[in-house]
Protein backbone atom coordinates (compact mmCIF):
# COMPACT_ATOMS: atom_id res chain seq x y z
CA UNK A 1 0.00 0.00 0.00
CA UNK A 2 1.23 3.61 -0.65
CA UNK A 3 2.39 5.58 1.92
CA UNK A 4 0.06 8.22 0.78
CA UNK A 5 -3.09 5.87 1.29
CA UNK A 6 -6.05 7.42 3.89
CA UNK A 7 -3.97 10.59 4.17
CA UNK A 8 -5.75 13.82 3.84
CA UNK A 9 -4.33 14.14 0.54
CA UNK A 10 -5.69 11.07 -0.51
CA UNK A 11 -9.27 11.61 1.35
CA UNK A 12 -9.65 15.45 -0.12
CA UNK A 13 -8.61 13.82 -3.54
CA UNK A 14 -11.55 11.47 -3.32
CA UNK A 15 -13.62 14.18 -1.89
CA UNK A 16 -12.99 16.06 -5.34
CA UNK A 17 -13.70 13.19 -7.04
CA UNK A 18 -17.52 12.79 -5.76
CA UNK A 19 -18.15 16.67 -6.58
CA UNK A 20 -16.74 16.28 -9.87
CA UNK A 21 -19.32 12.64 -10.48
CA UNK A 22 -21.69 14.87 -9.11
CA UNK A 23 -21.18 18.25 -11.48
CA UNK A 24 -20.86 15.74 -14.25
CA UNK A 25 -24.42 14.31 -14.08
CA UNK A 26 -25.60 18.25 -13.38
CA UNK A 27 -23.96 19.11 -16.53
CA UNK A 28 -25.50 15.92 -18.58
CA UNK A 29 -29.18 16.59 -16.94
CA UNK A 30 -29.08 20.27 -17.88
CA UNK A 31 -27.84 18.90 -21.31
CA UNK A 32 -30.32 16.39 -22.27
CA UNK A 33 -33.10 18.85 -21.47
CA UNK A 34 -32.06 21.80 -22.86
CA UNK A 35 -31.47 20.21 -26.17
CA UNK A 36 -34.53 18.43 -25.96
CA UNK A 37 -36.54 20.97 -24.65
CA UNK A 38 -38.73 21.85 -27.85
CA UNK A 39 -39.69 18.21 -28.01
CA UNK A 40 -40.91 18.02 -24.56
CA UNK A 41 -42.97 21.18 -25.22
CA UNK A 42 -44.59 19.30 -28.18
CA UNK A 43 -45.14 16.56 -26.14
CA UNK A 44 -46.96 18.12 -23.65
CA UNK A 45 -46.16 15.30 -21.17
CA UNK A 46 -44.10 16.97 -17.87
CA UNK A 47 -43.01 20.08 -19.36
CA UNK A 48 -43.13 21.88 -15.90
CA UNK A 49 -41.27 19.40 -14.45
CA UNK A 50 -38.63 19.33 -16.90
CA UNK A 51 -37.78 23.01 -16.29
CA UNK A 52 -38.29 22.55 -12.79
CA UNK A 53 -35.04 20.15 -13.09
CA UNK A 54 -33.43 22.10 -15.84
CA UNK A 55 -32.92 24.62 -12.98
CA UNK A 56 -32.15 22.61 -10.24
CA UNK A 57 -29.76 20.86 -12.17
CA UNK A 58 -28.45 24.80 -13.00
CA UNK A 59 -28.08 25.54 -9.51
CA UNK A 60 -25.96 22.29 -8.68
CA UNK A 61 -23.88 23.12 -11.89
CA UNK A 62 -23.43 26.53 -9.56
CA UNK A 63 -22.55 24.75 -6.65
CA UNK A 64 -20.21 22.39 -7.65
CA UNK A 65 -17.59 24.51 -9.64
CA UNK A 66 -17.42 26.68 -6.68
CA UNK A 67 -16.37 23.68 -4.31
CA UNK A 68 -14.09 22.82 -6.67
CA UNK A 69 -11.83 25.96 -7.05
CA UNK A 70 -12.82 27.46 -3.88
CA UNK A 71 -9.44 28.28 -2.14
CA UNK A 72 -8.23 26.71 1.60
CA UNK A 73 -9.39 30.13 4.27
CA UNK A 74 -10.04 28.54 7.54
CA UNK A 75 -10.97 25.04 6.46
CA UNK A 76 -10.39 22.11 5.40
CA UNK A 77 -11.88 21.80 1.41
CA UNK A 78 -12.24 19.30 -1.26
CA UNK A 79 -11.19 21.57 -4.11
CA UNK A 80 -8.24 21.56 -6.30
CA UNK A 81 -6.57 24.25 -4.06
CA UNK A 82 -7.33 21.92 -1.29
CA UNK A 83 -5.37 18.80 -2.85
CA UNK A 84 -2.82 21.06 -4.18
CA UNK A 85 -2.01 22.64 -0.54
CA UNK A 86 -0.81 18.86 0.91
CA UNK A 87 1.52 18.69 -2.63
CA UNK A 88 3.34 21.40 -1.03
CA UNK A 89 3.48 20.58 2.98
CA UNK A 90 3.87 16.99 2.27
CA UNK A 91 6.23 17.19 -1.09
CA UNK A 92 5.45 13.54 -1.98
CA UNK A 93 7.54 11.53 -4.43
CA UNK A 94 5.82 11.95 -8.25
CA UNK A 95 5.43 8.23 -9.43
CA UNK A 96 4.51 9.18 -12.61
CA UNK A 97 6.55 12.57 -14.13
CA UNK A 98 4.56 12.20 -18.11
CA UNK A 99 1.32 12.53 -16.47
CA UNK A 100 2.39 15.47 -14.83
CA UNK A 101 4.23 16.89 -17.30
CA UNK A 102 1.33 16.25 -20.06
CA UNK A 103 -1.30 17.97 -17.68
CA UNK A 104 1.17 20.94 -17.68
CA UNK A 105 1.40 20.99 -21.46
CA UNK A 106 -1.79 20.77 -22.02
CA UNK A 107 -3.08 23.31 -19.88
CA UNK A 108 -0.39 25.92 -21.16
CA UNK A 109 1.43 25.81 -18.00
CA UNK A 110 5.98 26.76 -17.66
CA UNK A 111 8.04 24.69 -21.12
CA UNK A 112 10.54 24.81 -18.76
CA UNK A 113 10.74 24.05 -15.21
CA UNK A 114 13.24 23.11 -12.93
CA UNK A 115 10.72 22.60 -10.24
CA UNK A 116 7.64 20.37 -11.11
CA UNK A 117 5.45 21.27 -7.93
CA UNK A 118 6.26 24.80 -8.63
CA UNK A 119 5.04 24.43 -12.29
CA UNK A 120 1.59 22.83 -11.27
CA UNK A 121 1.07 25.73 -9.11
CA UNK A 122 1.60 28.10 -12.20
CA UNK A 123 0.01 25.67 -14.16
CA UNK A 124 -3.22 25.82 -12.17
CA UNK A 125 -3.29 29.96 -11.30
CA UNK A 126 -3.07 30.19 -15.18
CA UNK A 127 -5.84 28.35 -16.10
CA UNK A 128 -7.76 30.24 -12.49
CA UNK A 129 -6.45 32.94 -14.41
CA UNK A 130 -7.89 32.23 -17.82
CA UNK A 131 -11.58 31.59 -16.34
CA UNK A 132 -11.36 34.31 -13.39
CA UNK A 133 -14.39 36.33 -14.93
CA UNK A 134 -16.50 33.02 -15.89
CA UNK A 135 -15.58 31.30 -12.03
CA UNK A 136 -16.78 35.23 -10.22
CA UNK A 137 -19.84 35.19 -12.21
CA UNK A 138 -20.72 31.88 -10.59
CA UNK A 139 -19.57 32.74 -7.62
CA UNK A 140 -21.99 35.85 -7.61
CA UNK A 141 -24.60 33.95 -8.64
CA UNK A 142 -23.78 31.12 -5.67
CA UNK A 143 -23.96 33.76 -3.39
CA UNK A 144 -26.91 35.98 -5.13
CA UNK A 145 -29.43 33.54 -6.34
CA UNK A 146 -28.79 29.87 -5.16
CA UNK A 147 -27.58 30.63 -1.74
CA UNK A 148 -30.01 33.60 -1.01
CA UNK A 149 -32.59 35.60 -3.14
CA UNK A 150 -31.10 38.74 -4.25
CA UNK A 151 -34.18 40.99 -6.31
CA UNK A 152 -32.74 41.26 -9.93
CA UNK A 153 -30.20 38.56 -10.61
CA UNK A 154 -30.94 36.57 -13.70
CA UNK A 155 -29.90 32.90 -14.63
CA UNK A 156 -29.04 34.31 -18.08
CA UNK A 157 -25.63 35.99 -16.01
CA UNK A 158 -23.98 32.67 -15.84
CA UNK A 159 -21.21 31.57 -18.11
CA UNK A 160 -21.76 29.33 -21.01
CA UNK A 161 -22.27 25.81 -21.37
CA UNK A 162 -19.20 24.93 -23.26
CA UNK A 163 -17.18 26.72 -19.95
CA UNK A 164 -19.41 24.33 -17.43
CA UNK A 165 -17.42 21.50 -19.37
CA UNK A 166 -13.94 23.32 -19.76
CA UNK A 167 -13.71 23.62 -15.91
CA UNK A 168 -15.29 19.80 -15.34
CA UNK A 169 -12.45 18.43 -17.81
CA UNK A 170 -9.64 20.76 -15.72
CA UNK A 171 -11.37 19.03 -12.44
CA UNK A 172 -11.36 15.54 -14.04
CA UNK A 173 -7.46 16.05 -15.41
CA UNK A 174 -6.22 17.11 -12.28
CA UNK A 175 -8.26 14.64 -10.20
CA UNK A 176 -6.59 11.94 -12.80
CA UNK A 177 -3.24 13.60 -12.17
CA UNK A 178 -3.50 13.32 -8.18
CA UNK A 179 -4.16 9.72 -8.96
CA UNK A 180 -1.56 8.54 -11.19
CA UNK A 181 1.64 10.69 -10.45
CA UNK A 182 0.94 10.59 -6.66
CA UNK A 183 -0.37 7.75 -5.81
CA UNK A 184 -0.07 5.58 -8.49
CA UNK A 185 -3.41 4.30 -8.63
CA UNK A 186 -6.25 4.13 -11.73
CA UNK A 187 -8.58 7.17 -10.68
CA UNK A 188 -12.37 6.21 -11.26
CA UNK A 189 -13.32 7.85 -15.51
CA UNK A 190 -15.45 10.83 -14.11
CA UNK A 191 -16.26 11.36 -18.46
CA UNK A 192 -17.43 7.35 -18.91
CA UNK A 193 -19.72 7.32 -15.84
CA UNK A 194 -22.71 8.63 -17.29
CA UNK A 195 -25.67 6.47 -15.98
CA UNK A 196 -28.11 9.54 -15.19
CA UNK A 197 -27.91 10.90 -19.15
CA UNK A 198 -28.69 6.96 -19.36
CA UNK A 199 -31.82 6.96 -17.60
CA UNK A 200 -32.98 10.60 -18.41
CA UNK A 201 -32.68 9.38 -21.89
CA UNK A 202 -34.74 6.45 -21.14
CA UNK A 203 -37.29 7.89 -19.81
CA UNK A 204 -37.77 10.59 -22.35
CA UNK A 205 -37.72 7.29 -25.01
CA UNK A 206 -40.67 6.19 -22.53
CA UNK A 207 -42.62 9.93 -22.61
CA UNK A 208 -42.94 9.38 -26.68
CA UNK A 209 -39.78 11.35 -27.46
CA UNK A 210 -37.78 10.28 -30.69
CA UNK A 211 -34.73 11.31 -32.15
CA UNK A 212 -33.45 12.62 -29.19
CA UNK A 213 -30.32 14.57 -28.71
CA UNK A 214 -27.47 14.10 -26.57
CA UNK A 215 -24.88 16.99 -27.38
CA UNK A 216 -24.88 20.75 -26.72
CA UNK A 217 -24.13 21.01 -30.43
Amino acid sequence: MHKLIDTPMDQKNIGLAKILYGLRQDLDIYCLISVNAKKIKERGIGKSSFGHLQRLALGSITLNICKIFEEEKGYELNSIPGVFHHLITETPTILNDAKLRDFIQKYHGPSEFGSPISALQSTIDGFRDKFRVELNRFKVFRDKYVAHSEYGIDIKTLPSYEVMESLFSFGADFYDLISAAFFAVNPCNLRTERKVKIGLKRLLQVLGLEAIKTDMK
